[in-house]
């Protein structure tokens, strides 16, 4: 059984930890070595940026497909699945922090770290001030003069911001607002997060934010237009589609994974959320991913 490969960075040992928490390189630094494609994996405890100055490729974030090209701006926070395919004269960088590196950076703005919860692609043109501040992260990767980490610490700062920003943009009015509901909905968030796999209900969910189910699920409906119970499900089933279609991982170790203590009531869970068999589901999702974010047959090398 293979499951989705887990990576601190491009098949490094997850176990090594990143030297003082943030990791620099070009694209074409690891890229290059592996035929510019690089698999489907995630990172547990990592937050990736990636920038593309010039060149082009593809991008799987999660089950999406997007294109690169110039100013293409991807943000990956942990457990995410991503894989990439460039083309060799692609020119860019990824900047690579623990997610307590971030917490650190973000400290003077915690609201804004909910906004680095899912993937996205951005593309940053050409004299936007984001653009500018990414050409400055660059030089103080490439040089070493004095007070380089106080540079790259505050550059990186107003990084994340200015990515938090087009995220705070591209969210509902809801999300975006600092009012009491939306707060309680970033802590249901986070909460749902760390225990999914145990089928926690919704009263434990209300009870550990302190206010009632109700309020919890009219949160949840301003919020994103989903019930607390809606939302819990799709949490499980999301990652249930990962391994589907990204692991070799039988669907009954798939179920147990989940907290499921019956593979058949798992298959009914799924079917009904998604109107296909998780073995149905399997093979026409495949079918729809590029073929660099194929996994390995179950007997291959490796």
């Amino acid at each position: 059984m293979k499951p989705v490969p887990t990576y601190s960075l491009y098949g490094i040992n997850p176990s090594e930890l990143l030297e003082n928490q943030l990791h620099f390189e070009s694209i074409a630094a690891r890229s290059r070595l592996h035929g510019w494609e690089i698999k489907p994996h995630r990172h547990d405890r990592f937050l990736q940026i990636l920038y593309i100055h010039s060149g082009a490729g593809e991008a799987l974030l999660e089950e999406r497909r997007e294109r690169l090209r110039s100013g293409s701006l991807v943000t990956m926070p942990p457990r995410h699945i991503h894989g990439f395919v460039f083309t060799p004269d692609t020119d860019g960088m990824v900047v690579t922090m623990t997610d307590s590196h971030l917490r650190t950076l973000l400290a003077g703005v915690p609201d804004a770290l909910p906004l680095f919860a899912d993937p996205r692609h951005d593309r940053v043109r050409r004299g936007h001030p984001l653009a500018d501040t990414l050409a400055l992260v660059r030089g103080e990767m490439e040089t070493v003069s004095a007070w380089r980490g106080a540079s790259l610490s505050a550059l990186l700062t107003l990084l994340l911001i200015g990515i938090a920003r087009l995220a705070n943009a591209a969210a509902p009015a809801a999300a975006r607002s600092d009012s009491r509901p939306a707060r309680h909905f970033r802590l249901f968030q986070q909460l749902l997060e760390s225990d999914y796999r145990e089928h926690k209900d919704i009263t434990h969910y209300a009870s550990a934010i302190g206010i009632t189910p109700t309020q919890l699920n009219r949160v949840c409906r301003q919020a994103c237009g989903q019930s607390a119970l809606q939302m819990i499900h799709a949490r499980v089933l999301a990652e249930a589609q990962r391994d589907l279609l990204f692991s070799d991982l039988e669907v009954k170790h798939i179920a147990l994974s989940l907290g499921f203590a019956d593979a058949a009531y798992f298959s009914r869970f799924f079917a009904r959320l998604v109107g296909q068999a998780p073995t149905e589901f399997r093979q026409s999702g495949r079918a729809r991913l590029p073929a660099f974010a194929m996994p390995p047959p179950a007997d291959a090398a490796g």
